[in-house]
């Protein structure tokens, strides 16, 4: 039998037992193999001791401390035994999200540099702040307002706009004269369509008459048309006559149904200092359906890069898109920067005079991507988020993240679209040409 000190003694031997556990499974107790490395940082955006260490997005060991060290931050890693980083590997930190937790990302360098060497002192690349990004966009587009209203020398963005407007303008002149040229002549369409239609409508309510006339057998028509042969060739020239009007119509409202307009994107992204630009079309045939065509990216090649980062975006991309909206939601199905993908655009209080100016902007694209860009492998979906104010009918501002998934990107926004009434014009006659052909090819 178990005597008091005994019991006790078990018991005290299992509580030791039960805390030397917890402090092994909670505390920073490893048996695994690793090596030390230095990074350097001007600021570490609130990131803590045991966050993680990932390489290409692979966990691959943990921050040890933090220490202030010469007015700069020192960030002591503990990385596994046999993971190789090389000598250009370029050291950031990293977020979850875009208000997530942090961790310390490694983006890796090329084999030809060599293996950083255990106990090294690595440089990091300093964090980029959503305070200060917006106070640099904002600051921006103040230069950028100041441009368009004050005289002297404009600056470059003011030139850019300047000199695509002036291409727009000059391609839209090119159509006036197209369509000035055949003004007269379509006007005298026009004006003999109108006619023909409503000769049109009053056969249609004639041949309703006679064919309700037709299906009894009273009336001077039903007497008439006693024999039952002649009535049904009678009710088949006529359901043919209504056909043939009914397709008339629909050629000649192509003329007008068409609504086109001019989107123009520009981005500005932080990180490597640069712009880009997307420019398009879209093009409703019909309330509640668009197709946009267009390309992104379309100026980064032509700026001098001037930031520390490398510049994963690719260059003139593709955009074409079957679209669905109506007042308060925008869904586009197709190709987005030359990969499949969906964008969808939220204004949830559009009915908000002051709310309803804000939009949400989400998109997703290139779902098979497994590529490497300036020395790192990309193997997830690129998703972008954002959102925009319409300050005025046809601009808005506003800032995105892109490719949150891999490398987040904040970028600040500017979309200006407006409506081009000539080239619906041209549109809307290309249809009507292509129906008419149709319906003589059919005679």
């Amino acid at each position: 039998m178990m005597t008091l000190e005994t019991k006790v003694g078990a018991f005290v031997l299992g509580g030791l037992s039960l805390l030397a556990t917890a402090i092994f499974l909670l505390g920073d107790v490893t048996f695994e193999k690793r090596y030390t490395l230095y990074g350097q940082f001007s600021d570490v955006a609130n990131l803590s001791k045991d966050a993680p260490v990932k390489l290409s997005g692979v966990e691959v060991g943990q921050v040890r401390s933090i220490e202030l060290v010469d007015g700069g931050a020192r960030v002591i890693m503990s990385i596994r035994k046999g993971v190789d980083i090389y000598n250009d590997a370029v050291f950031q930190i990293g977020s979850t999200g875009i208000i997530g937790s942090k961790y310390l990302q490694v983006d890796q360098g090329s084999r030809a540099k060599g293996v950083i060497p255990a106990n090294s002192t690595v440089r990091g690349e300093d964090p980029v702040s959503i305070e200060k990004s917006l106070t640099k966009a904002l600051g921006k587009l103040e230069n950028l307002l100041d441009g368009f209203t004050k005289e002297g020398p404009r600056g470059k963005l003011a030139d850019n706009l300047t000199e695509t407007v002036a291409n727009v303008r000059e391609m839209t002149a090119n159509l006036n004269d197209l369509i000035e040229t055949t003004k007269p002549k379509l006007t005298r369409a026009l004006d003999r369509s109108d006619d023909i239609t409503e000769k049109l409508d009053a056969l249609l309510a004639k041949s309703n008459t006679m064919m309700a006339s037709l299906n009894t057998s009273s009336g001077t028509i039903g007497a008439l048309l006693n024999d039952q042969k002649i009535k049904d060739d009678v009710k088949e020239t006529v359901a043919s006559v209504k056909e043939a009007a009914g397709t008339a119509k629909d050629v000649f409202g192509r003329i007008t149904q068409f609504r086109v307009f001019w989107n123009y994107d520009w981005r500005y992204e932080h990180a490597v200092r640069t712009s880009r630009v997307d420019l398009g079309l879209k093009i409703s045939p019909h309330d509640g359906r668009y197709y946009y065509v267009g390309g992104s990216n379309l100026a980064n090649i032509n700026d001098e890069k001037r930031g520390s980062k490398p510049d994963y975006a690719r260059p003139n991309q593709i955009d074409a898109l079957l679209g669905f909206e109506n007042s308060w939601w925008d869904v586009g199905f197709g190709v987005i920067r030359s990969g499949g993908g969906a964008r969808v655009t939220l204004t949830p209080f559009h009915k908000d005079p002051v709310l309803g100016r804000l939009s949400v902007v989400a998109q997703g694209h290139d779902f098979g991507r497994n590529r490497i860009i300036e020395g790192r492998r990309f193997s997830k979906p690129s998703y972008d988020l954002g959102a925009q104010i319409k300050v005025q009918k046809h601009v808005s501002l506003g800032g995105r993240v892109e490719d949150i998934a891999e490398v987040p990107r904040y970028q600040s926004w500017i979309k200006v679209m407006f409506e081009d009434t000539d080239i619906a014009y041209l549109f809307g006659m290309v249809s009507f040409g292509v129906a008419g052909s149709k319906g003589r090819s059919k005679k």
